[in-house]
């Protein structure tokens, strides 16, 4: 039965066009903006509503009725083959976002597929691969080894043990990670890897880790790009010195409890104080920005520019 790849290149691109800055579900967990999350129906209104437009080019098994779901055993795997495919769409695939959730120790064909259809992607720039098992980390980056992808630019991570094939990636420029997540191990792999890294999204650090080991830091020298989920002031503060971090963002969500072990939490007056100064200890030159966005569970209903320098 034909599929949704199996309509002309040219209408597919027409679809697509529709979309607005895609953040899948799967993303929404990396990259918590549910707010930009499409909507299905109201994304493919406007190019659906014509049905004599789609009737053209939609051969009659297209309209037939749906089969019955097989389960999410192999969805991936269903997936990544209906991909491959699709050898008319390969070259217009920018983005591409996958769960390995359902890949384990009895089930590995997933993994394979997933990386045949890496190496078909000719100008892919966004990646985001999230639970992924620890168990699957060492399938992963075997499958992954001896293999470069230089055409991805921004990755997504929400298991801090893939820090290991961050090296097949050398031309990335942004990465981002899951909320709380552990940022450290993929700083590491950084070095002498990826030298074009200037945007780390929902950085979390550790104060005994970044003062133990101060090479940490000098593994993202040209990081200009900041934000975090972490409020902590003493960890906000290991951020001071970096010698090009212009752009410092604030994701502010107001805390269920005000006191954690006695201590009150900063307030959001204490939290833009302390980023102020460490944009202003930044070695970096020219204009620089601290935006606070403050959200109310996972949608931001205000973002604050402030110019560190003229307003103070």
């Amino acid at each position: 039965m034909s599929s949704l790849p199996d309509l002309p290149t040219e209408l597919l691109l027409e679809m697509v066009n529709y979309y607005p800055e895609l953040y899948l579900d799967i993303d929404d967990s990396i990259h918590r903006v549910a707010s930009e999350q499409f909507v299905g129906d109201d994304t493919l209104r406007a190019p659906l509503s014509d049905l004599s437009y789609l009737a053209r080019h939609i051969s009659p098994p297209c309209c037939g009725p749906a089969q019955k779901s097989k389960g999410r055993a192999k969805m991936l795997e269903r997936h990544m083959l209906s991909i491959q495919k699709a050898s008319h769409v390969l070259p217009h695939i920018r983005s591409l976002s996958v769960t390995l959730g359902e890949c384990n120790m009895n089930n590995l064909k997933p993994v394979a597929e997933f990386i045949r259809v890496l190496g078909m992607l000719p100008i892919l720039q966004r990646l985001t691969i999230v639970k992924v098992s620890n168990e699957m980390v060492p399938v992963l980056s075997t499958a992954c080894q001896g293999k470069v992808y230089l055409s991805i630019l921004s990755l997504g991570f929400d298991n801090d043990n893939l820090a290991q094939i961050i090296p097949c990636f050398p031309n990335i420029q942004a990465l981002t990670f899951h909320p709380g997540s552990g940022c450290i191990p993929f700083l590491r792999a950084l070095k002498g890897s990826c030298e074009h890294v200037h945007t780390l999204n929902n950085l979390t650090l550790y104060a005994n880790v970044i003062e133990s080991d101060p090479g940490v830091r000098d593994s993202i020298p040209n990081v200009r790009r900041i934000s975090v989920w972490q409020f902590a002031l003493e960890l906000l503060r290991l951020l001071e010195n970096m010698d090009n971090l212009s752009d410092l963002r604030i994701r502010y969500r107001e805390p269920l409890v005000h006191v954690v072990y006695g201590l009150p939490l900063p307030s959001l007056d204490e939290i833009v104080a302390t980023a102020k100064r460490v944009l202003r200890t930044s070695k970096a030159t020219g204009r620089k920005e601290l935006h606070i966005q403050e959200f109310t569970g996972d949608i931001l209903r205000k973002e604050t520019l402030i110019i560190v320098g003229r307003d103070l």
